[in-house]
């Protein structure tokens, strides 16, 4: 009697690591922009007004206050630029670090923390923009909002990478 052919499993199609990264990136950038615009759009900010304040960081007050939608653009992309950067830097970074993903939750929140210092005492004053001191209020709101909404999803976005990369029969972490 014959034995019936067994066939193999059903491959699933698994989505490279870097798209992971990618999503989780802009997914961070989508989340952090909505609270900035529901965030600052309660001291009367506009969605407009936030993104030409992100643009006036490389284009300068003036540039980020020319007429046209161009300066809102540009923040819009410089926004979701930073972002993705940021995406692949704990990426890259976990590589080296294998316990950001395994630890994802906790080392998400200090992700969040260090991008939030970075962005105020680094980028800021490399940039175009003045230094001016944030209020109380706007320090507790925007580390909220990096923890939670940005650190947080780039992390489980980085962990999701790297078991995508161990499915696909990479070495990961």
């Amino acid at each position: 009697m014959a034995t019936p052919a067994i066939s193999p499993p059903e491959t699933v199609a698994v989505p490279p690591p870097w798209l992971y990264v990618l999503l989780a990136g802009l997914l961070a950038g989508a989340f952090d922009l909505t609270f900035a615009f529901t965030f600052y759009g309660a001291q009367g900010a506009s969605p407009e007004r936030v993104l030409r304040s992100i643009a006036a960081g490389l284009a300068g007050r003036e540039g980020a206050l020319a007429p046209g939608l161009g300066p809102v653009a540009l923040g819009a992309f410089l926004h979701f630029f930073i972002s993705v950067c940021a995406a692949f830097i704990f990426y890259f970074l976990s590589r080296r670090v294998p316990v950001l993903t395994r630890r994802w939750l906790l080392a998400g929140a200090a992700f969040g923390v260090a991008m939030y210092l970075a962005m105020h005492f680094i980028v800021v004053p490399l940039s175009r923009l003045p230094f001016r001191l944030p209020t109380l209020h706007n320090v507790v709101g925007e580390l909220g909002s990096h923890i939670f909404l940005f650190g947080m999803v780039i992390a489980y976005g980085v962990s999701r990478a790297h078991a995508a990369e161990l499915r696909r029969g990479g070495h990961g972490t």
